[in-house]
Formats: structure tokens, sequence, C-alpha cells
């Protein structure tokens, strides 16, 4: 069964441009929901087999991988057991939107530390929790931001709905960035966004085929730039991973992928092509 196809020509203009300059090929990916299925405790999460094993075999073949997470470096380090997988070595994990960043080459992490608005907001978000007594609430500590997931609540969308203009008015309080997703709502410290993180890995390898694989309302910024630089110079491509909750992103997809699985199978294909 297909688990990916071409929505637009760029899907096509993609392969074919990669395929005659790999070194020039730069692959950047979400890591929840992208290469990883959501669950409901984000501690919990793992690399989709599939997937973990076309990042590897396509690793090699390519200029640059790159994963660019509002996770912390060093969870996605350890969720993915990037250290352990051949074929990685070459791949750079931009955390935080960028904030931080580890480079499997050179085993080098730049880490931020905890802005003291974070750890206030943290305060302020768990009293504001013991007021409204809703059960099944997670609070996900990421150095540089706060996620609060509803996941595992009863009734998750009631909850978000609720929290929403209660985490906003704590975000805006503190000089935070408030970005809702998939169930969960994140307080974040720094403005960048992955579209800052992804220009500057282009600029920083000079790729000229660049590919994004994402699937929540934080991957825009990078699909959006990807966009923008789509020229004549410059091939692009979006590689939306689809899903029911957030049907909106299935429209900015030049290629659509059920999924991981689906994510998986399109980096297999793309692999495959190349030499």
């Amino acid at each position: 069964m297909t688990t990916w196809h071409a929505r637009t020509p760029a899907a096509h203009d993609f392969l074919a441009a990669a395929t005659a300059a790999p070194d020039s090929v730069l692959v950047a990916l979400d890591f929840d929901g992208t290469l990883a299925p959501i669950v409901d405790d984000p501690e919990t999460s793992a690399m989709h087999p599939e997937a973990a094993d076309a990042l590897a075999g396509l690793g090699p073949k390519v200029g640059q991988v790159a994963i660019i997470t509002g996770r912390p470096v060093a969870k996605v380090r350890q969720l993915g057991q990037l250290e352990r997988r051949a074929g990685l070595g070459g791949v750079i994990v931009m955390g935080q939107y960028g904030a931080e960043r580890w480079d499997a080459r050179t085993g080098v992490e730049t880490p931020p530390e905890t802005p003291q608005s974070v750890a206030v907001a943290t305060v302020q978000i768990e009293r504001a929790l013991a007021d409204l007594g809703l059960p099944g609430v997670h609070l996900e500590d990421k150095g540089q931001a706060i996620g609060i997931h509803v996941r595992r609540c009863p009734d998750p969308t009631a909850a978000f709905a609720t929290l929403k203009p209660v985490a906003a008015e704590i975000a805006e309080a503190n000089g935070l960035t408030l970005e809702p997703g998939k169930h969960v709502l994140e307080l974040r410290s720094s403005s960048m966004t992955k579209g800052d993180a992804l220009r500057a890995l282009i600029e920083e390898t000079g790729a000229t085929v660049v590919a994004m694989c994402g699937d929540d309302l934080g991957d825009l910024p990078a699909f959006d730039l990807l966009r923008e630089l789509r020229d004549d110079v410059v091939t692009t491509c979006i590689v939306v991973s689809g899903s029911h909750e957030l049907p909106a992103l299935i429209d900015h997809a030049d290629v659509l992928a059920d999924g991981p699985a689906g994510v998986a199978a399109w980096l297999a294909a793309l692999s495959r092509h190349l030499p």
C-alpha cells in the first residue's frame, strides 16, 4: 500500500535535482510526528523503525541530513538513539527551534541555559493547573521552553481550549512566545523559528536542493521559507506527515506522507534513486 504521494510538480523536480546533484541535497526533518509517532507520553517517544533505517541509508548519500525540533537536543539524541545508528555520523540536530545544536561529526553540543522567564512561567502554569483541576495534563521541561500536553486528558480538545487563553496570558506576562501544536501548548523564550534554523543550515551548507519534512504548526515557517527560496537556482520540496488533527497542513504539501511510516517510505524511495 502506498504511504506517500506527490501532490505538486515540485516533488518530481526535487527528485530529479537530488539525483543529479546529491552532494547539494539537504534533507531536514521534524522529530515528533514525522520521524517518531506521536504518543501520549512524550518521554516514551521513539523513532519509527523504518524511518530510522531509511534515514541511516540516506545519510551517506546526500550532502546533509538534519533534525530540526522543538525538543532539547539531548532528548532527541536519547530518544532517537542517534549515536547508535550507522549512517547518521554526519547528522546535525537543531534543538529548541535552533536555539541549541549538536553536530555528530564533531560531537559538539551547544545547550542554552534555562531562562528565568521560563522558570517563572512554569510555576504560574502549575498554579493555574491546580486551580483548574484538569486531570491528565502533563508538563514537559524543554529548557528554553515549557510544554503543556493535554493528549492524556479525558477530553483533550476541551482541555486545550480551556488552557490556551491561560497559557497566552502567562506567556505575555513573561515575554514568552506561545506556540500551539497537536494537543500541546508550548511557551518558549526564543523567538527563533524552524524557518530561521533551516535558513542557517542552508547558508552553512550551501545546499541548493532542500527538503523539509514536518507535521505541525511549528513547521510552517520552514515550509514558508522553502516556498520563498524556490526558483531556478534552489529546488525545494515540502513533505507533510499528514494527520487528521491538522488537516490544513495538507495544503502546504508537495509530498503528502501517511505519518512517520509514510515519511520513511519517501526517504527510502529518495535513497533508492541516488547513486
